[in-house]
């Protein structure tokens, strides 16, 4: 999904994530109807992966195997009332490997570089096994190589069968990794691109001209 600041887009992800309810209109995910609250959005597989990782994805002053668990053992209760520490220890170790971080899963997520963050970020949310992905600009304030690396995950996890709605202020992040853009202004849809017309200067022209051009 694309707009501009205060288009609407950013709303849809709120609706998904149980953030906020439509006032009009249903959200259906494959689970059932959209997510009465946050909660309830983690329990029915929901993913947020924001890319304000300070504020909203980490506990800097934790360790990495408390970030990774947080959701899963916090959030749904999995595992038992009190799971020893030794098996969320191991667990978050396993998903750290998958995506290539570095560093020591007893190490502070705060030590870590903001690519290796926002791997953690999603680390965490795998942890919970979802079937929707929500991604809100993943890849903001990383390097090229930890953007690729996050791509990747991405294509991955798209590649499961998973469901990835993404909304980003990167127009090369949503070609890249998008079969279909949405467009929003005003709050409301002004365009669909896909295939061959999903390029850059067609995304800028229907975010601020609020059309999505000729078909081709």
């Amino acid at each position: 999904m694309a707009g501009l600041q205060g288009a609407g887009h950013l709303a849809v992800l709120d609706a998904v994530c149980g953030r906020a309810r439509p006032s009009s209109g249903s959200v259906r995910l494959p689970g059932g109807r959209a997510p009465r609250s946050a909660r309830h959005a983690v329990t029915s597989g929901v993913a947020f992966v924001s890319g304000d990782r300070k504020g909203r994805g980490l506990m800097l002053d934790k360790a990495l195997w408390e970030n990774v668990t947080a959701v899963s053992w916090l959030g749904q209760g999995r595992g038992g009332f009190l799971p020893r520490r030794s098996r969320l220890v191991d667990r978050s170790r396993g998903h750290l490997e998958r995506l290539r971080v570095r560093g020591d899963v007893r190490a502070g997520a705060g030590d870590l570089s903001g690519g290796n963050q926002q791997k953690v970020v999603f680390a965490k949310w795998l942890d919970a096994a979802p079937s929707v992905l929500a991604l809100d600009d993943p890849t903001r304030g990383v390097d090229v190589g930890a953007r690729a690396e996050l791509h990747g995950i991405v294509r991955g996890l798209a590649a499961e069968g998973k469901v990835v709605l993404i909304a980003s202020s990167d127009l090369a992040e949503l070609v890249e990794l998008c079969h279909r853009v949405v467009v929003f202004q005003h709050g409301r849809v002004v365009g669909s691109l896909a295939g061959r017309r999903l390029t850059e200067p067609a995304l800028s022209l229907a975010m601020n001209a609020g059309f999505a051009g000729p078909a081709r």
